[in-house]
Formats: structure tokens, C-alpha cells, sequence
């Protein structure tokens, strides 16, 4: 028995049910205090708040499991940390996140990883998985089942592809990551019309930091023209264009400042430049680091005073216990600090708060119409499959056969004819919770690639022809001969983001390459099978697929990624055509060569004498594929309508819509599609001087596009689309030739002094 199936018992057995929430502002000690009144400002309410609280309570409300208070108010004890990657996060494998699963929340759903979900560059996707986990955690909160509070989204630039933990961010652009990021932190915070958040968001981790190893102590160097254009901008955008409400500082060091201690960062930047407004917690374990692991002070009240005065206003801790509790009193006592220090912080803390309606009656509390029933609710579940559908690539799709034809998709009833018997093979051809990569919740279920694919091939055969990661039970001659007799043959291979696996927390990759025995696996197989085969991918970052790229006896590549709990089924509807593949690859899939082309602690975007350079953006070298690609089971035509010659003044680029492209784009193939339209744009000189080969500008999703379809789109050009960033990190038009490029077409744009 899976321990999904245990769920429920174990949820009976270790913990009461979960009950409705009681507001602390109708319990009989606070409800006539003023800040329970919602009459009066925040501000007001917040300063009575504090004013009530003891010292030991107001370090008490400073750290992630807040101790309530009891001395002259009755609050209960909060928890800050709460996880929402890609659904609710926690369960039997993580009981330190906030959520309980148990009745009537024994279940969330769980949808694809963020590097996947940003596959489908559907804005509006972005913002309906980000909505229903969202409503879903204000669900489990008003069962009193978890907080308000969640912890993402990760919106790091995915700068490395070893990077352990980069398969929870978007991917590698900023302006991908930005709309991803936009969708995301609507739908958890909700669009505030009744006056309220739905739930807290937090952008991490603040400001460049991108891996695991040695990520305790590491120092990354950053000039200002990286930080500028590549590292800065989502978190920018979080502030100033989705208003986040919290801010996760990183665990490393930055030019020399430990991150949760940099105040030239954390208040100059975040607070005075850009106009943040809530709270900011430390990663977990970072204000201990500050002193044990960056030696950055000479004792622990010394680096509790740093982190506070830097604006670190709530601390997540680990093993040791919080430093906050510890030290603060000694900081104090010391002169290091003074309580006006922890009233800040309180204030950023209880505004957060409040505007949740945390502190509401439940006579006005909002949202209390968001039921435990929309918890893994049928409208949940099947928009876990439609995000699964849209997150995968289609990579190869190469013509076989006497007729010339695409391997993909496949026909069940043609196969069920077939004297040879369809064959999967590999290590991921059952995958279950590798769909569910890490920070996952408890789905209800998780559908496999072999359980989706017996239900239209009763009659496939499997062999799993060695383990994932290890080189022990190898079953390749099994597997040789399953496939010599099998036709067609799907290999299912990948690596894992479990703890222990290939790519996870505290842990980088050494290389792109597939562990274990499962490349000679694919060769063997190979070898063995009459006819190409379809080989299938399961990872979040990149893996090394130059060897199979331009291989004959390989006719389909599909990368299927962490897809969520509809992962299998997903993955069968597009081999078998029920789903029509429209992803388009969010990073540069590399090969291995890459990693003795730029070093993995070189913080650097931009070529130079020891790095090819990073990302689409910047990298010199020849990609496996790039970023941006992906196949479709149709074709598509572009046109651009707007005259060829095409000119601006830098005086006109200041309307919010100076210059209109105008495109239309024609299914030319037999089958009805959904497309995604990527706008790029090259400066003058692009590749020289320090400035990007290209840039994303905008993505815009096209739905139920029918054979010989023309639809139309359009891009709004303006001063923000034509800026670079110096050596000085300061923006600045550029003038001379650029190049919009969209599909295979290009038009000039000439923007004049």
C-alpha cells in the first residue's frame, strides 16, 4: 500500500480533525480592543497591536512558529511557513510546512513543476493554476488545516543548467519569468476587489542566487549590468507590478554582503527604491549563517542586529533553533539594537496579517466562502490536465516508413492490428512521484505513463531494463529482447528532483548526462528495435540529448518533464494524438560540453575570456535545442502585415503605444492546434559589447487554431522594449537597427536619435 493510501489513516491517527477557524478578534479578551476594530486604519490597529505585546511576545511573533501571545491579549501561536510551488506543499514527508492533511483536507491537487508549467507560455494557464492553489489554501485555512502565508514563487533566473533547484523556477528569461510570476502571484493573492489578500505570496530568493552546493557560504559576484537586466527585474516586478507581499532573502553572500544581511538591498533597493510594503523572511537557517558559515560578524547578537537592521523582519530557522529567539534579548542588552528595530519589523509582519483578515471578525472575514470542497475538486483536476497537456515539448518528430510519415502520433486501433506487440521500456515508464518532483502536497492520485497506456493498448508489454540512478540490477539484455520483438518501442528515461536523486536541494548536478546504466539502455535498445522508437524524457532541467538529436533509429523525442499527478495520462494523450503537443522549451537544452564551458560559480551573464556565455541571451556555443523550441503536430505561417520599412524616434518611443506589429498566423497542416506566439528582438550589435543576441519581449497563446485558420496578434512596441543596461547598470535607448524576430520572420526596426 502507497503511503498516499495510508493518508487518511495515518491523518486519524497522529492528529485530531481539523476544525473551523476561530478569529482571534472574537475571542472575548480581544474583541473590544482596537485592533480587532475594523473601523480603524491598519496602521492604528497594528500600533495598538504591538503596544500590547511583551518583549519575549514580540521576538516570539519574529520567527516562523510564532508563539501567539497571552500576557495582555489572547492570540493563538502562527505559522509563517507554508508551501505552494505548485500546489499545497506538506504531508507525512513534510511536516514542517504549515499544511495538515487531514479531513476534510486530506487531499490538494498538485500541478506541473514551474520549469514545465512555464513551457505552455499561457499567460492565462499561469494565472489559473496560481488561482487554484490559492483558493485552495485559503480552504485549508478556514478548516484550520494551514495558514495564510506560502512561500513562493521561486523566481530565480535559471542562470546554470546544473543548478539543483532549478526546475522550481520558470526557467532562464526574465521577461518569462516575470509573467509567470505576475500569473502566479495573482491567483494566490487574489485581485484584492473585496480589500483583502486570499493569501500572502513570496518572492524568493532575493537577489542572485542560483545553487546548492556551498550555497551556505558562497559569495556571488555580480556586476551591475547582470544585475541590472538578468537577476533584478523579476523581483522588481514583483514589487512594483504584482505588489507581493513578501520577500524570501537567499541563503549566499552578494558582492560581499550576506544576502538576509545586505541593508543596502534589502531596505535601500526593496523598500526605499521600489516601494515594498511587506514583509521579508530570511531562507531557512540564513540569519545563523550570517555568523557560523559567512563569518560575517564576530558573534551571534552582532548578526541578529545585522540581519534586523538590513530589514529581515521574520526568521525562518533549522536544526539549531532560531537565532532570533536567542540573541535578540543580547542584542538589546548590548545597545546593538533597541525595541523600536523589532516594532518595525512587527509592523511589516501584522500589515501582512491583517490585510489577509487575519485579525478580522468572523463576522467580516473575508473569504470565508472558499469551501474544503473546492480541494481537489473535478474543475481542479482536469485544469491539472490541461496544465500537464500544455507543458509538454515535443522535440523530434521525424519521418518513417514507406509513407514518409511523422512516428507521432500514434493509432491504438492501427497498433491492435499489428502482429508485433507495443513495448515500454526504462526506468520512468511507470513514473508516478517523479511527476511530483519536491515541495509536493497529497494528491488524490497520480496517473502513470504504463496505466494510461494499457487503458488504449491493453495488450503493451514493459520492461524497465535497469534502475534510474544506479548501476545495480541491470536488465538491458531483457530489455534488447523485449524490443526486438515489440513494435513501436517507447523509452521512458529522465532523472528525479527527490532527495537523493539527480537534481534537488543541497545537491547540483555534475553533468547533463542521464545517470545510471540508462543511456546504454537506450543504446541497446536501439540496436535491437526494426523501427525508430519514441524516446520520452522526464526531468525539470536539462538533459544531454545530442546523441539522439540527429540518431535515425530515434524518431520521436518528447520532453515530458514533472507534469503533476496527471502526468501519465498527459503524456499518453499526445503520443497517441488525443492532445495535440504545444510547448516550447522555457531553457536551452544543452550538451554536456557546456559544463567545461562556463563554471558553475561564475555569476557572470555576458561571454568572456572564461565562459561562452549563458543562457539564449548570451550563450556563443551551439545549443542540442534552443530556448523557445518545440513541435507541433501541424505547421504554421507567419506573416508580419505592417509595410517593411519601419522607423521610430526616441521622443515617439515614449507613448505607452508608440509602434503596433501586426501578425497573422496560418495553421498550413491538417490538424487543429493550440500555438504559442514568441515575439524576440535583437539590438544593434547584438552579441557585441556586452549586449543580448536577443530578448523575449512578449508571448501571447492562441487556442483552437483549425486547419487553414488565420489568426491575428499583435505586439505594442514602446521606450521598454528598446532599452539596454550599461556597464553601470543603468537603462538606456539604444538607437540604430533592431531586429523583431517572431517564427522564421524578421522585420528592421529603426529607432532614430
Amino acid at each position: 500500500m502507497s503511503w498516499i493510501t495510508l493518508i487518511p489513516f495515518l491523518g486519524l491517527l497522529t492528529t485530531c480533525l481539523g476544525q473551523q477557524y476561530s478569529s482571534q478578534c472574537d475571542k472575548p479578551r480581544n474583541v473590544q480592543l482596537p485592533f480587532c476594530d475594523p473601523s480603524l486604519s491598519i496602521e492604528v490597529r497594528i500600533a495598538d497591536l504591538i503596544s500590547r505585546l511583551t518583549l519575549e511576545e514580540k521576538i516570539g511573533w519574529m520567527v516562523h512558529d510564532a508563539q501567539g501571545a497571552s500576557q495582555n491579549v489572547d492570540l493563538d501561536d502562527y505559522y509563517w511557513w507554508n508551501e505552494g510551488l505548485k500546489g499545497i506543499g506538506g504531508g507525512p514527508q513534510s511536516p514542517e510546512y504549515g499544511a495538515r492533511f487531514r479531513p476534510p483536507t486530506e487531499y490538494a491537487t498538485m500541478f506541473p513543476q514551474p520549469i514545465n508549467l512555464a513551457s505552455s507560455f499561457n499567460k492565462d494557464l499561469f494565472l489559473a493554476v496560481g488561482n487554484a492553489t490559492g483558493n485552495e489554501a485559503r480552504a485549508f485555512f478556514n478548516v484550520g488545516n494551514g495558514g495564510l502565508t506560502y512561500w513562493s514563487p521561486n523566481i530565480n533566473i535559471f542562470r546554470d543548467p546544473r543548478w539543483g533547484r532549478g526546475h522550481e523556477t520558470p526557467g532562464e528569461d526574465p521577461r518569462l519569468s516575470i509573467e509567470f510570476a505576475k500569473g502566479w502571484i495573482r491567483g494566490l493573492q487574489g485581485d484584492q476587489a473585496n480589500g483583502f489578500l486570499k493569501n500572502s505570496a513570496c518572492c524568493k530568493h532575493f537577489s542572485a542566487h542560483s545553487l546548492e552546493n556551498d550555497r551556505f557560504t558562497f559569495d556571488a559576484m555580480v556586476n551591475q549590468q547582470d544585475m541590472a537586466d538578468t537577476y533584478l527585474p523579476v523581483f522588481k516586478s514583483c514589487v512594483q507590478e504584482s505588489s507581493v507581499s513578501c520577500v524570501m532573502c537567499a541563503y549566499n553572500a552578494v558582492n560581499g554582503f550576506p544576502a538576509c544581511a545586505d541593508k543596502g538591498m534589502l531596505t535601500g533597493t526593496l523598500r526605499d527604491l521600489w516601494g515594498f510594503d511587506g514583509y521579508v523572511v530570511s531562507d531557512c537557517g540564513a540569519v545563523d549563517y550570517v555568523y557560523s558559515r559567512h563569518n560575517y560578524t564576530e558573534f551571534p547578537a552582532q548578526s541578529v542586529a545585522a540581519v534586523l537592521d538590513a530589514g529581515v523582519d521574520v526568521e525562518c530557522f533549522v536544526g539549531g533553533g532560531s537565532y532570533y529567539t536567542r540573541y535578540l534579548q543580547d542584542a538589546l542588552n548590548e545597545d546593538l539594537i533597541n525595541q523600536g528595530n523589532l516594532d518595525i519589523a512587527l509592523e511589516h509582519g501584522f500589515r501582512v496579517l491583517m490585510r489577509l483578515g487575519y485579525f478580522e471578525p468572523n463576522a467580516t472575514r473575508p473569504f470565508t466562502d472558499i469551501l474544503p470542497e473546492i480541494v481537489d475538486s473535478a474543475p481542479h483536476r482536469t485544469l491539472s490536465l490541461t496544465a500537464a497537456r500544455q507543458s509538454i515539448v515535443l522535440l523530434k518528430n521525424s519521418p518513417t516508413g514507406k509513407a514518409s510519415l511523422p512516428l507521432l502520433p500514434l493509432d491504438p486501433a492501427t497498433l491492435s492490428h499489428k502482429q508485433a506487440t507495443m513495448a515500454l521500456v526504462g526506468p520512468h515508464l511507470n513514473a508516478s512521484m517523479a511527476f511530483l518532483a519536491n515541495y509536493y502536497g497529497v494528491p488524490s492520485s497520480i496517473s502513470t505513463p504504463l496505466e494510461q497506456i494499457r487503458l488504449r493498448v491493453p495488450s503493451v508489454q514493459h520492461e524497465f531494463g535497469c534502475d534510474l540512478t544506479s548501476f545495480a540490477n541491470p536488465r538491458l539484455e531483457e530489455a534488447a529482447a523485449l524490443a526486438r520483438v515489440s513494435l513501436p518501442v517507447i523509452i521512458f528515461v529522465g532523472i528525479s528532483a527527490s532527495h537523493g536523486g539527480v537534481e534537488y536541494e543541497e545537491h547540483d548536478r555534475p553533468n547533463l548526462t542521464l545517470p545510471g546504466l540508462q543511456s546504454d539502455l537506450i543504446r541497446v535498445v536501439l540496436d535491437a528495435s526494426t523501427e525508430p522508437v519514441v524516446l520520452v524524457v522526464v526531468s525539470g532541467g536539462v538533459v544531454d540529448l545530442s546523441e539522439w538529436k540527429d540518431n535515425p533509429k530515434v524518431g520521436a523525442i518528447i520532453w515530458a518533464g514533472y507534469l503533476g499527478q496527471s502526468g501519465g495520462e498527459a503524456i499518453a494523450e499526445v503520443i497517441f494524438g488525443e492532445y495535440n503537443p504545444s510547448g516550447r522549451l522555457g531553457q536551452t537544452f544543452y550538451s554536456n560540453e557546456v559544463i567545461n564551458q562556463f563554471e558553475k560559480y561564475d555569476m557572470n551573464m555576458r561571454p568572456h575570456s572564461g565562459s561562452l556565455g549563458r543562457t539564449y541571451r548570451f550563450y556563443t556555443g551551439q545549443p542540442v535545442y534552443p530556448f523557445g523550441f518545440g513541435l507541433s503536430y501541424t505547421s504554421f505561417e507567419y506573416t508580419i502585415l505592417n509595410p517593411p520599412a519601419l522607423k521610430i524616434s526616441q521622443i515617439s518611443l515614449n507613448q505607452d503605444c508608440a509602434l503596433v506589429i501586426n501578425l497573422s498566423v496560418r495553421n498550413i497542416g491538417a490538424r487543429e492546434a493550440e500555438h504559442s506566439v514568441l515575439w524576440f528582438v535583437s539590438p544593434p550589435n547584438a552579441g557585441q559589447m556586452g549586449r543580448p543576441i536577443k530578448n523575449l519581449l512578449d508571448f501571447e497563446r492562441l487556442d483552437s487554431i483549425l486547419p487553414n485558420m488565420v489568426k491575428e496578434v499583435s505586439l505594442c512596441l514602446n521606450r521598454n522594449h528598446f532599452l539596454l543596461a550599461n556597464e553601470a547598470g543603468e537603462f538606456e535607448v539604444v538607437s540604430g537597427e533592431w531586429k523583431l524576430q517572431v517564427g522564421n520572420v524578421e522585420r528592421a526596426i529603426v529607432v532614430l536619435m
